[in-house]
């Protein structure tokens, strides 16, 4: 049973001065099942920074318990501590307490040996700065190891030679060290009599809860106010959705942001943007982009819907593509198309990594024509004949990255509703929440009619369920088993099964109760229109020569 806190947590405050002094009096200890310092110098830099602004820097959290005596580290500080009845366990804050320790409490250090705790305040700037290693400081750089002790700041000040002149100094030097010494932190201070309960605290306060999303730490960091037109992510995709497009996921739309501003967005932007960084203009840039991005894949590449996207990255690229050129001519977007199905073929079929999107993004610059010959050349060309080899729903399952190619090679088949006859729009086959509306023929092997086919050869009938021979690409009808309606009279008419790839003769096949006979000629008639839809887009064997246009210019040039 888990022991429960006989008295509450006490909530009180400490100052940083209060604190440190606590620190180095030996008051104050960490616990074994601490992590060790996690902390880089950029997080002790802005930890410093929210002091000096007053920004709040969290909650500390003790348990008050007798300590021995020790030799207790924080960072490059070193305490000889003696026993103490009550001394101050860390169980929350230990980051945040050995930085503000080290920094402020540094001890003296030639420049060549300064660490990432050796920190300056520019007099001049306000800032909190870092010198590189071994170089000397402006003489009007502060160290933050002078501002918690008011002798020793003043001591820095008279000595400073900048006094008389920059007055202005002076005032900026008195306010952090008063910002820094006054500084309140809230705690809780905890006494229980097993270090078991703190365990379970400890536990809790840092693995419960889901950490941020990059999307959310975005519009945290970088959305706009109230007022603005596209305040954030969220209200980018929701500003898409009149489009008809389906809901893009915010992490992709992040993804989009970075490639517009240029950015390498395989990577954290964190550490490509600053905290003061307005994005209020590239959020609407992005959102230019994207509106142009949406209507080239549903009119020039064919897909009708989000769900449809085969490889995300080519997204995200055509976003910097329209970016730059919101206005390309005709002949770059065909080519253009034809980049997209290639690049999608090769993720699909062979390997992610084949493409790198690093090069694929530096391939778009400022000239049109250039760009998109450079994304062309990017990808592998591929053959007919590997085409006809791998291109096939028997090579792979609805489960894997190739799913994507067979799901828009039926849609281009333009499918038909199995009842009505009618076209079946995207918003009947795609939501936000399923991938494709697809519905199985056959669910198992046990349907309503089981043939001979299915006693001779259970495993063949099997391997055919979950490939794109057993599934239409039609909305469920409650109540109504799709092979029911197959089989049943009158016959859809046969435009509404070829819609479906299905031919009457196959229809026959099914109604006569050869399942496993049916299966195998549909996935005969969707091998041959998949590699057939494939070379349609992908057209290797047309020329990709620049539009006439730019070739008349460079003559002339």
């Amino acid at each position: 049973m888990q022991s429960t806190l006989t008295r509450r947590p006490q909530a009180t405050a400490f100052s940083i001065e209060d604190l440190l002094d606590r620190v180095q009096r030996g008051e104050v200890r960490l616990p074994h099942f601490q992590r060790p310092l996690r902390w880089e110098a950029g997080d002790v830099r802005d930890l410093l920074d929210s002091v000096y602004r007053g920004y709040p820097i969290g909650t500390l959290l003790f348990w008050k318990r007798e300590a021995p005596a020790a030799s207790v580290s924080f960072g490059p500080v070193r305490i000889d501590a003696p026993s103490h009845s009550q001394a101050l366990w860390v169980v929350d804050g230990q980051q945040r307490i050995t930085a503000l320790a080290a920094v402020l409490l540094h001890p003296e250090q030639e420049p060549a040996a300064r660490d990432g705790f050796t920190l300056f305040f520019d007099l001049d700037t306000h800032e909190i700065v870092q010198p590189a290693h071994g170089e000397p400081t402006p003489p009007h750089w502060l160290p933050l190891n002078r501002v918690l002790d008011s002798e020793q700041l003043l001591g820095w000040l008279d000595r400073y030679p900048g006094r008389e002149k920059n007055p202005e100094h002076v005032r900026a030097a008195i306010r952090l060290g008063k910002a820094a010494r006054e500084y309140q932190m809230p705690a809780y201070v905890v006494e229980a009599a097993e270090e078991k309960t703190l365990r379970i605290i400890f536990k809790r306060l840092n693995t419960s809860g889901k950490p941020l999303t990059d999307d959310e730490v975005f519009n945290a960091l970088y959305g706009g106010t109230a007022g603005s037109r596209l305040p954030n992510l969220k209200a980018l995709a929701t500003s898409l959705l009149e489009l008809g497009f389906g809901r893009i996921d915010e992490s992709l739309l992040l993804k989009a942001v970075l490639a517009v501003r240029g950015l390498d967005f395989t990577q954290d932007f964190q550490k490509q943007l600053r905290e003061e960084d307005d994005l209020t203009q590239t959020l609407l840039q992005t959102e230019a982009a994207l509106r142009s991005v949406i209507v080239f894949l549903k009119r020039d590449a064919g897909i009708p819907h989000g769900r449809l996207l085969t490889n995300p990255l080519y997204f995200v690229l055509l976003a910097r593509f329209f970016h730059l050129h919101p206005e390309p001519s005709p002949r770059t977007r065909d080519l253009l198309a034809r980049g997209f199905w290639r690049g999608s073929l090769v993720d699909s079929f062979l390997d992610s990594r084949a493409l790198s999107p690093q090069e694929l993004l530096a391939a778009i610059g400022p000239d049109e024509e250039q760009s998109v010959q450079s994304l062309l050349a990017q990808v592998r060309p591929l053959s007919d004949e590997w085409l006809a080899q791998h291109a096939q729903p028997a090579t792979f399952g609805l489960a894997l990255r190739s799913r994507g190619m067979a799901l828009n090679a039926l849609y281009a088949l333009q499918p038909r509703h199995l009842r009505t006859g009618a076209l079946l729009e995207p918003s009947q086959l795609f939501s936000d929440t399923d991938p494709a509306s697809l519905s199985p023929v056959l669910k198992s092997l046990t349907v309503q009619e089981p043939d001979a086919e299915l006693k001779l050869d259970p495993a063949l009938y099997r391997s055919f369920l979950y490939t794109p021979a057993n599934y239409l690409m039609h909305p469920p009808l409650p109540g109504q088993p799709l092979l029911d309606v197959l089989r049943d009279e009158p016959a859809p008419p046969p435009e509404v099964l070829q819609s479906q790839a299905i031919t009457p003769a196959m229809r026959d096949t099914l109604r006569e109760g050869g399942t496993l006979e049916f299966l195998m000629q549909r996935m005969e008639l969707i091998d041959r229109h998949i590699i057939e839809f494939l070379r349609a887009r992908t057209r290797y064997e047309e020329s990709d020569r620049p539009s006439l246009q730019s070739l008349v210019v460079e003559e002339e040039d």
